[in-house]
């Protein structure tokens, strides 16, 4: 049995897998075993992992039905036969120390999850690329379950720059099986977060270290539209309420401001996202009368806390279900992301 299993769940990344994989194989630490799961990739991504695994004997392939990356991981999860596992996306890449650094830390300081730093990076050349420079990655730091859920998962309720990826990460196996239950109600947006949400409430010890052993590769921009979006927005408030009324009521007011201006926000973005639809002007407002009359919404604009962050133009336009002013609030930041997006998309192919 290997020490440690990487997971990489792998859907149509034939042009980049190569560069994941390799980083993989490449590491110090040579006692892991590496699970590629074909998520029903339609371009040569399952032919590249055969590839590899005809050469290297620590390699296993799932190949299955497209189900998204989410059921992915947990196939990987499933199978792998390690102690303790981390997940790397197959267009990423890790330092050659990554696990090396990770599987030691966790073992020396007895900890559930190890937490490193990424640099997001534009393009294969790395000309660009930028390190999570938030106040978690100041120092090394040990948490104990107290300090955990105090300043690491109040975190998910706020925004704040604690990452919230499943990637750069070493866990204990044991802490992913039994968790699980809050990604089930969520199609997409913030999957690994709400996998970390339980994951980290539930984890005992966690170590934070200052080094920066993980690559994510931002690509592109997407313009595509998410149609569960604010469905996924609302169960994500649902389920945050349902920590903090489990785990924080003495606190609650305090978290509660965090998740409302958090969905206020997001609705923001849902607003944008109908433009990158193929939605009529009529269609796009019937969505939007839609949105506004959700009482999860509806709430969220009477905190306290979103009375004090937000204009209370934004705040009474939601109120008062003022379409005519939230299509034009959509449709304007759906132009303005649009220059950012192209610059962004051509950065990422020619670097």
């Amino acid at each position: 049995m290997s020490k440690v299993s990487v997971v990489v769940p792998i859907y149509n990344a034939e042009k980049k897998l190569n560069k994941c994989i390799k980083s993989i194989l490449n590491q110090t630490f040579k006692d892991f075993e590496l699970i590629l799961v074909n998520d029903g990739s339609s371009d040569n991504s399952l032919n590249v992992c055969k590839k590899y695994e005809s050469i290297d004997k620590r390699i296993k392939i799932i190949d299955k039905k497209n189900e998204g990356s989410g059921v992915s991981r947990r196939k990987g999860v499933e199978v792998a036969s390690s102690t303790y596992i981390m997940f790397v996306d197959a267009d990423d890449w890790i330092n050659r120390k990554t696990i090396e650094v990770l599987y030691n830390e966790t073992i020396q300081s007895c900890v559930d999850i190890t937490v490193c730093n990424m640099y997001k990076v534009i393009g294969k050349s790395m000309l660009i690329k930028k390190k999570n420079k938030s106040a978690y990655f100041n120092e090394d730091k040990l948490y104990n379950k107290e300090e955990i859920r105090r300043d690491l998962v109040v975190a998910y309720f706020y925004g704040h720059p604690f990452p919230s990826s499943l990637c750069a990460k070493l866990y204990k196996k044991e802490l992913l099986i039994n968790s699980g239950k809050y990604i089930e109600r969520i199609h997409f947006l913030g999957d690994d977060l709400f996998y970390n949400l339980e994951i980290f409430i539930k984890a005992n010890h966690v170590k934070v270290i200052d080094r920066t052993l993980y690559y994510y590769n931002r690509g592109g921009f997407t313009s595509k539209y998410m149609p569960y979006l604010f469905d996924d927005m609302i169960n994500g408030y649902l389920i945050q309420k349902e920590v903090i009324n489990e785990y924080y009521l003495n606190t609650q007011q305090k978290q509660y401001n965090g998740i409302s201006i958090m969905l206020l926000n997001t609705f923001k973005t849902c607003l944008n996202n109908l433009f990158s639809s193929n939605l009529s002007e009529l269609e796009i407002k019937d969505s939007i009368s839609e949105y506004v009359s959700n009482d999860e919404l509806i709430e969220s604009i009477f905190n306290e806390g979103s009375i004090e962050y937000f204009p209370m133009e934004y705040l009474n336009a939601i109120k008062d279900k003022d379409i005519e002013y939230l299509y034009k609030l959509g449709k304007n930041a759906h132009n303005r992301n649009a220059p950012k997006k192209k610059i962004m998309n051509f950065l990422s192919k020619v670097l």
